[in-house]
């Protein structure tokens, strides 16, 4: 045989490294996009603990505004209030959004009628994102029925 066919001490071609190469930087890259995702993740979860407290709080504060409740009971929470409140809902959104946005939700389920009212300034965006806390309260849907409910409130970053 020929020296030429026995020698096994072979020059490598300057391209069979190119797939491996390939690999390692589609592996990195996946390896980013994961760590990426979890930190954003995580964050979510930071702003959920950090800030479920101030969205109870807000619900309890709301729960008990004057702008929201029937006559003079002071805790009940009036339907034609919500009502007004939700053709112009920028001054209690004013007073209450100092330094996040929220929204607010009242629901009642009489006999099967449900009574859901969503309070949120228009020119606020929504975010996916965000805490809610809820409160129960009573709702006065008219001058006879008054029946329990939910007051939920999402908070959400400014």
């Amino acid at each position: 045989m020929s020296s030429f066919t026995s020698d096994e001490s072979g020059v490598m071609e300057p391209y069979n490294d190119m797939p491996a190469m390939a690999l390692a930087i589609v592996g990195f890259i996946i390896f980013i996009a994961i760590v990426a995702q979890a930190y954003t993740a995580y964050q979510q979860k930071v702003f959920i603990a950090e800030h479920y407290q101030d969205a109870s709080n807000l619900a309890e504060k709301l729960s008990k505004d004057s702008a929201i409740l029937s006559g003079s009971r002071t805790d009940v929470i009036g339907a034609s209030e919500i009502e007004t409140i939700s053709r112009n809902p920028k001054e209690l959104i004013g007073k209450y959004g100092t330094y996040y946005n929220f929204m607010f939700k009242v629901e009642a389920d009489p006999q099967g009628r449900a009574y859901s009212k969503v309070i949120k300034d228009p020119d606020i965006p929504e975010s996916r994102t965000g805490v809610a806390a809820s409160v129960p309260v009573t709702v006065r849907l008219n001058d006879v029925q008054e029946v329990p409910g939910i007051l939920t409130v999402r908070v959400w970053r400014k």
